[in-house]
């Protein structure tokens, strides 16, 4: 998968499910209400917005990981890790910094 196909892959599922597209793992939780101050809602703005770097293939959980760096809604740089299932139009997020 290149940078482009990924970034079609979460604008679809964004366009398709919205907010319900994405899930956060505990430790992206934990990370950005402790200290990294970002929301759900900065996250969505920078999967829309920002630019997706290129993906990998993680034979292990059988996804696509890549970064998707941007910035939040208060313009501050953000970058997400996310891990990529376009078969089942599934974001989820593994880390914010």
């Amino acid at each position: 998968m290149t940078a482009a196909e990924a970034s079609d892959e979460i604008q679809r599922a964004l366009l398709k499910r919205g907010l319900g597209a994405i899930s956060f793992t505990r430790h992206v939780q934990e990370r950005g209400s402790r200290g990294r101050d970002f929301s759900s809602r900065d996250v969505e703005h920078v999967l829309r917005n920002g630019t997706v770097g290129i993906p990998t293939w993680d034979g292990c959980f059988k996804n696509w990981t890549c970064r998707v760096t941007g910035t939040d809604l208060d313009g501050d740089e953000l970058s997400v890790v996310i891990a990529l299932d376009p078969a089942w139009e599934r974001i989820t997020v593994v880390t914010g910094f």
